[in-house]
């Protein structure tokens, strides 16, 4: 346990440097700071070549899945509910069957496009802004990493990963179809319970951080389901709550960002015990990207909070129902074999 808690302080500072290269590189581009800084922390490990296979992986998955999300707007289907299921579909499969990528992230981008979430914005604009500013954060955690490990730790560079193993059709379309639907049911449960709520602090991204607490967790194993949701929920709250006091208390700019994803890494993953990367991404939301007009911190963090919960209660009730269905039916698709009798009777003989 110690020397987990002293990887994961060194991950953490070593984050904190790639978190503030990559804003400077944004600031140089003229780019988004929240996509750089949400790559750098979601590829970090101390193994140098997970890090590069998993930066690698999210770029991919994000270009993939946002330009399928952008050829069904292009032909007239944005925010079709129908076509967002069967999109959802085509991404899990393609990234996972053809390019060979987790489709988690590619997920978040296709659902952000598909779902309209912000109307400001046109598809290939997100897209792009996405993608390269995902780009600068995983080029910035690679290299940090590389070179941590080059002067300090050159055993880690020997330790090689091996590439992504091609992913079963079928389940990757029930991992397409089950949150898909599970959407649906989620954003008409949302917007009917939003009657009850203050418009100000229910918005198109309640629907949005619904989406992908249903989207994101989901496993066909019901015991990992219930884990990954319990993380995702703790993490959103903690990384909010660090953001609230340095955003509130004036500590802003490069170095508190820096300082500040230090102390989500090892109050999530050290006091807490679960990932970082949800409260890192709120965490970084807060601190660098409140530039909408009427969106204050307390608005993202209850779109958020409510959000995720509302998407996770969504999702734990809907597998429950689907796998009782999907048991149901494999049961009685199971045919009883007759028993040989002229066996039995050579058994009595």
């Amino acid at each position: 346990m110690k020397e987990k808690n002293i990887n994961i302080l060194k991950r953490s500072f070593l984050v904190a440097i790639a978190v503030a290269i990559s804003i400077q590189v944004c600031n140089f581009f003229n780019l988004s700071h929240f996509y750089a800084g949400i790559g750098a922390l979601n590829v970090s490990d101390l193994n140098d070549s997970k890090t590069r296979k998993q930066a690698y992986d999210r770029v991919i998955t994000t270009i993939f899945g946002g330009t399928i999300a952008y050829i069904i707007c292009m032909l007239g289907f944005q925010e079709n509910l129908i076509m967002y299921v069967l999109g959802l579909c085509i991404v899990c499969c393609f990234n996972e069957v053809v390019v060979r990528v987790p489709s988690a992230v590619g997920c978040i981008a296709f659902t952000y496009i598909m779902l309209n979430v912000d109307p400001d914005k046109t598809p290939i604009n997100y897209l792009l802004e996405r993608v390269i500013g995902t780009f600068a954060g995983v080029a910035a955690i690679s290299l940090v990493i590389t070179l941590y490990n080059y002067f300090f730790n050159k055993e880690e560079m020997k330790k090689k990963v091996p590439p992504t193993p091609k992913g079963d059709l079928k389940k990757l379309f029930l991992k397409g179809l089950e949150p898909g639907l599970a959407v649906i049911l989620g954003l008409f449960l949302v917007k009917f319970i939003n009657h009850f709520f203050d418009p100000a602090y229910i918005t198109n991204y309640t629907l949005y951080y619904c989406a992908l607490a249903i989207v994101v967790p989901f496993r066909l194993e019901w015991s990992e389901l219930l884990l990954r949701t319990k993380e995702r929920f703790l993490s959103t709250v903690f990384g909010g709550i660090v953001a609230f006091i340095l955003y509130f208390s004036g500590f802003q700019g490069t170095f508190w960002c820096s300082v500040g994803i230090i102390l989500v890494i090892i109050i999530t993953e050290i006091f807490v015990k679960v990932p970082a990367s949800l409260g890192g991404i709120v965490f970084m939301f807060i601190m660098v990207n409140m530039k909408r007009p009427g969106l204050t911190p307390m608005i993202y963090y209850t779109n958020r909070v409510y959000g995720t919960a509302m998407g996770i209660i969504t999702i734990i009730i809907f597998s429950f129902l689907f796998n009782k269905v999907v048991e149901k039916y494999k049961l009685k698709g199971v045919k009883l074999k007759k028993p040989n009798l002229n066996n039995l009777s050579r058994r009595k003989k």
